[in-house]
C-alpha cells in the first residue's frame, strides 16, 4: 500500500512550480541568429539540434548541482505545506493529574525513578504533575504526552517527609471542573497530614483516583537522623545520632569536609564508629571549623540520601559596625546603645564620615539628626556601599530633599519628598513580613514626625513598613556591590522627638536583627534548618541551591544540602527516622484502593514532519555549496 502524505497548508504545494524556471534556466541555449544556407544543409541541422536537444536533456539529469538545487526546492515547499503523519497512541483524551511522592524515603533502592518510569504509561494529552512534598508542588500543568514525560525524567526524590492527602486534594482541585484521573506513585510508608486512603475515600467522588506502591522492607541502611550545634569556648561542637537499621552491628567511616566562602576545602581523616544492630548511637565532633561542613557516611546503603548532615557556621563569629552620629546628641542615642549591648558586635563611633571607610565594617549607621552630610562624606558613604558595603540611614532633617546631595538621593531605596508633621500622630502598617517585621508591635507605634518618601524600585527593593499614606518607613535595597537600608522612625529623644519607638521593647530587638540580616551575627541556628521550611522573600530572589540556581519569591527547602541565599549560607538536613526507615511496611488496604478502568484507549495523535524536511534541504542547500566551490564559481 502506498504512503499517503497529508498536509496541513497544501496550498503551499504552489511553490513546486519553482522548479519549472529552474529548468528553463538550464536548458537555455544562446540566442540564434539569421544565416543563410543550402537546403540539403538546413536539413542536415536540423537532425543535429535535436541530438543536441537530447543530449542537453541527458546532460541535465546527470548535472549533481541541477539535481542538488532542485532538490532543495522540493523540499521547502514540502515543509511549507506541513506534512505529517497519523499513527495511534495510547493517550486519553481526559486531564489527567500525576502526584509522585517525593520524600525521602521514596530515594530507596529506585523506588523514584520506577515510580516515574511507569506515571509515562498513565499519560494523557493533558497532564498535570505534582511532586508530594511537605506542601503540595505543581510542577507542570496541562502539557502534553511527550511534554510530561521530559518533565518527569528530570525529577528527584527530595529530603522531605509528604502530604499525600494534600497533593491528592490539588489534584482534585485541578479536575473539579471536567473531571479526570488522578495517579498517586508512593511507597506509602510514612506520610504528613490526611491519612492517603482517607484523602482518597473523600476527594474521590466523581474522579478515578489510583495509588500505586513502591518498594519492600529492606534492613540495608544506617542513617543520620538527628542532629545539633552546642557552643563551647567560642567553638561549635556537632552531636548527631546515628541509626542502623541491620540486625548486625556495624562499623561505618565518617569523614568530615569543610569548605570555607573562598571555596578552600579541608578534609578530615575518616573515622571509624560502631553502631549496634537494630539500635542508635551518639556521636560529638568537636571544634566544627567555620563555614559550610558536611558530615558523611562513606558506608554504601539502600537509602543515600540520608548518609550526610550539613552545618553551617558563619566564618565571621563577630562583626564590625561604624555609627555615624551628631555630635549635638552626644553617643547617648538609643540605636547606638541597641548595637553596643550586642556581644558578638563591636560598635565603633565617629562624629562624622571618615574620608575613606575601611570595607571591614560590616555595616555603617547614619544618625546625624539635624547636621547635614556634606559632600565629601557623601561621596565616601557612596564609595563604601558601591564597594560591597552596607549602610543605615535613620530618619532625619539631614535627609530632608533640600539637604541631600546627589550621592545620598540615588543610594536611598526611598525618594524622599518632604516633611509631615502632626499632633495627632500617624499609625504604622506592615506591608511585607521577614526577619525584620514578623512579631514587631510596629502598628502600636506614636509617630508624630516622618518623611514622606515613595518607594524607588520596587524591583529590587524591600519595603516592609509603611505610615498611611504608604510612606515607606522600613525599606532596603541594593546599591552597587552593597545594601542601603532605610529606616525611618528617627530615634533623637526631646520634646521634638519624631516618634516613640525608642521606647518599646521591640526597638532593641529591631536592632539585633538588623544586625543578625546585614552582618550574619546572632543565632547558629538561623543558618540550620529542617527539610520542608518555606522561606517567603519580599522580592524575586537568586538563590543557590543544591539542584542549581533559580530565582524565586518563595523558596521550599526540601532537598539536603547548601542553600546561598542573600549571601548567607543555610544547611538543611533531613534528620528523619521516619523517611530513613526502611523496615517499614506500605499503608495496609492501599493493593486495593485502585478504582476505574485501567484499559488504555487508542487516539489518532499528528506527527508534524516539517522540521525533517527542512534539516534534509539545508543539506543540500550545504551541498549546493560545496558543488559550486568545487567548480571554482565561489
Amino acid at each position: 500500500m502506498a504512503l499517503e502524505l497529508p498536509f496541513i497548508h497544501p496550498w503551499a504545494l504552489i511553490g513546486l512550480l519553482s522548479i519549472i524556471p529552474l529548468i528553463i534556466l538550464y536548458m537555455l541555449l544562446p540566442k540564434p541568429f539569421k544565416m543563410s544556407v543550402p537546403s540539403v544543409m538546413f536539413l542536415m541541422k536540423v537532425e543535429e539540434s535535436r541530438d543536441k536537444i537530447y543530449s542537453s536533456l541527458t546532460k541535465l539529469v546527470k548535472d549533481p548541482l541541477f539535481l542538488a538545487q532542485l532538490l532543495v526546492l522540493i523540499l521547502l515547499a514540502l515543509a511549507a505545506a506541513g506534512p505529517y503523519l497519523l499513527s495511534m497512541e495510547t493517550y486519553s483524551e481526559e486531564r489527567t493529574v500525576i502526584i509522585l511522592d517525593a520524600s525521602g524515603s521514596m530515594q530507596t533502592n529506585g523506588r523514584f525513578d520506577q515510580a516515574k518510569k511507569d506515571a509515562e504509561s498513565h499519560l494523557s494529552q493533558f497532564n498535570t504533575i505534582i511532586l508530594a512534598e511537605s506542601v503540595p508542588v505543581i510542577v507542570a500543568e496541562n502539557v502534553s504526552a511527550s511534554n510530561a514525560k521530559d518533565i518527569l525524567r528530570d525529577l528527584d526524590a527530595k529530603s522531605v517527609t509528604a502530604d499525600i492527602g494534600s497533593a491528592v486534594a490539588s489534584g482534585a482541585n485541578i479536575l473539579s471542573t471536567e473531571g479526570g484521573s488522578i495517579y498517586v506513585f508512593s511507597d506509602f510508608t510514612s506520610w504528613s497530614g490526611m491519612n492517603p486512603l482517607v484523602a482518597k475515600n473523600m476527594l474521590g467522588s466523581g474522579l478515578n483516583i489510583s495509588y500505586y506502591a513502591y518498594g519492600s522492607p529492606t534492613d540495608n541502611n544506617v542513617a543520620i537522623v538527628n542532629g545539633y550545634l552546642e557552643k563551647s569556648n567560642g567553638s561549635y561542637d556537632y552531636h548527631f545520632m546515628v541509626r542502623n537499621y541491620g540486625k548486625s552491628t556495624k562499623e561505618i567511616s565518617v569523614d568530615v569536609l569543610t569548605t570555607k566562602s573562598n571555596g578552600q576545602k579541608t578534609n578530615s581523616s575518616a573515622v571509624t564508629l560502631t553502631v549496634p544492630g537494630n539500635d542508635v548511637a551518639s556521636f560529638e565532633f568537636e571544634r566544627i571549623d567555620r563555614g559550610t561542613t558536611e558530615v558523611r557516611i562513606k558506608n554504601g546503603d539502600a537509602l543515600l540520601g540520608d548518609n550526610s548532615a550539613f552545618i553551617s557556621i558563619p566564618e565571621t563569629g563577630s562583626a564590625r559596625a561604624l555609627y555615624i552620629y551628631d555630635s549635638d546628641s552626644g553617643q547617648d542615642l538609643p540605636g547606638y546603645i541597641a548595637l553596643s549591648l550586642q556581644p558578638e558586635l563591636t560598635t565603633t563611633t565617629a562624629s562624622a564620615v571618615p574620608a575613606s571607610i575601611s570595607q571591614d565594617y560590616n555595616f555603617v549607621v547614619v544618625d546625624l539628626g539635624t547636621r547635614v552630610l556634606t559632600s565629601g562624606e557623601a561621596s565616601s558613604l557612596n564609595a563604601y556601599a558601591n564597594g560591597g558595603g552596607n549602610v543605615v540611614f535613620i530618619a532625619g532633617e539631614y535627609l530632608d530633599p533640600k539637604n541631600q546631595s546627589a550621592d545620598i538621593s540615588k543610594m536611598l531605596p526611598v525618594k524622599i519628598t518632604g516633611v509631615n508633621s502632626s499632633t495627632i500622630g500617624y499609625p504604622l502598617y506592615v506591608l511585607t513580613t521577614n526577619k525584620l517585621a514578623d512579631d514587631m508591635n510596629y502598628t502600636g507605634v506614636f509617630v508624630r514626625t516622618y518623611l514622606i518618601a515613595e518607594p524607588r524600585d520596587t524591583v529590587n527593593s524591600s519595603y516592609l513598613v509603611a505610615t498611611p499614606d504608604k510612606s515607606p518607613v522600613i525599606a532596603y535595597g541594593p546599591y552597587g556591590s552593597g545594601m542601603v537600608f532605610y529606616f525611618g522612625l528617627n530615634d533623637h529623644a526631646g520634646e521634638k522627638a519624631w516618634n516613640n519607638f525608642a521606647s518599646f521593647p521591640e526597638f532593641p530587638i529591631f536592632w539585633v536583627r538588623l544586625s543578625e540580616f546585614i552582618a550574619g551575627t546572632g543565632d547558629v541556628s538561623e543558618y540550620n534548618l529542617p527539610a520542608g521550611t518555606v522561606l517567603t522573600f519580599a522580592n524575586e530572589t537568586t538563590v543557590v541551591t543544591p539542584d542549581g540556581t533559580i530565582k524565586t519569591n518563595k523558596l521550599v527547602l526540601d532537598t539536603a544540602g547548601i542553600y546561598i541565599v542573600n549571601k548567607k549560607s543555610i544547611a538543611v538536613n533531613m534528620y528523619s527516622d521516619k523517611e530513613s526507615n526502611t523496615l517499614l511496611e506500605k499503608l495496609q488496604g492501599v493493593d486495593s484502593a485502585n478504582s476505574g478502568s485501567e484499559l488504555p484507549t487508542m487516539f489518532e495523535v499528528k506527527k508534524e514532519l516539517v522540521a525533517l524536511f527542512v534539516v534534509l534541504a539545508a543539506l543540500f542547500i550545504l551541498l549546493e555549496l560545496y558543488l559550486l566551490k568545487k567548480r571554482g564559481d565561489i
